[in-house]
């Protein structure tokens, strides 16, 4: 019996701008156009015969059609990504050196590297934590991964994940406060940021309809570690990914204050000397894929 399936080309499309809430988003990870994207929705809308997105003037809302296809979707496409994974690994093996920034490897990373070992026994993850931005082409480093917007000269690189960040505090911040607090309250916290992502909060600040701001006084550190310090200390609230905050949320020395999450172009990649191709990395970046869409 054959089966009656959409065209995957459809379903990828559909999938990536239903998780990013954007076609122009969605695009950017196919590298493809927003009109092409856009092309394959509406072919794929008409096939089923339904309205997979109400479209706004700046967005688009999944209907509730369009949810739940979403959902079945991205994790069909999870699974085909892992037993593609699997099918391909048998000759791939050895070591892999990966230099990584301290907060990620520590909060993030390390602690999932036993789930990607599990799957691949013949090969090795030796991550090296540094706060410093190796040049690959002269280190003994096969890759890097690294915070950033995805622009590093020489460099090929992967994107993992974009930011999507949410404000949150310890407790004892907003003790006696009722939640989920509102946008104007929260930006009378005390703030803070890290120094090279000081738009997030304006960008959150008009998402949230806090109306239009140059800028957000908002304490500034140098690193993201640091920032994160003043957070769990109760100094400050900052705004941070889920991803990241999640084991102390469930721990309850953070909470969110506010359910409002706004994508930002920076985020997780993976990087490579532009010159080299190791197939081992792109296993690598696309179990990385992976774990940073499933839940913890």
């Amino acid at each position: 019996m054959s089966r009656r399936l959409p065209s995957l080309n459809q379903l990828r499309a559909f999938e990536a701008a239903a998780r990013h809430e954007s076609i122009k988003l969605g695009a950017e990870e196919l590298c493809v156009t927003p009109a092409a994207v856009g092309h394959q929705i509406k072919a794929l809308e008409q096939s089923l015969n339904t309205a997979l997105f109400h479209r706004k003037t700046r967005k688009i809302i999944l209907t509730d059609a369009g949810r739940a296809l979403a959902a079945t979707v991205g994790q069909a496409l999870d699974d085909l990504e892992t037993a593609a994974a699997n099918a391909r690994t048998s000759d791939l093996s050895g070591c892999l050196r990966i230099t990584v920034a301290p907060f990620f490897g520590n909060r993030w990373l390390l602690p999932r590297l036993p789930r990607f070992l599990a799957l691949h026994p013949g090969m090795t993850i030796k991550p090296s934590l540094s706060f410093d931005y190796e040049n690959l082409g002269n280190t003994d480093f096969d890759a890097a991964v690294r915070f950033g917007a995805g622009a590093w000269e020489g460099l090929s690189s992967t994107l993992i994940f974009r930011d999507q960040v949410r404000p949150v505090c310890a407790p004892q911040l907003v003790e006696g406060i009722g939640l989920p607090m509102a946008p104007e309250d929260i930006l009378g916290l005390p703030l803070a940021c890290a120094h090279h992502w000081r738009d997030d909060w304006v960008a959150w600040a008009e998402a949230a309809g806090a109306g239009t701001r140059k800028s957000v006084d908002a304490f500034t550190y140098e690193s993201r570690a640091f920032m994160f310090d003043a957070a769990l200390s109760g100094q400050s609230v900052i705004l941070a990914d889920p991803r990241m905050t999640s084991a102390d949320e469930q721990a309850g020395r953070l909470i969110h204050l506010n359910p409002l999450t706004v994508e930002r172009p920076h985020g997780i990649h993976i990087v490579t000397d532009s010159r080299i191709s190791d197939p081992r990395i792109d296993l690598f970046a696309e179990w990385l894929k992976h774990e940073a869409r499933s839940p913890d």
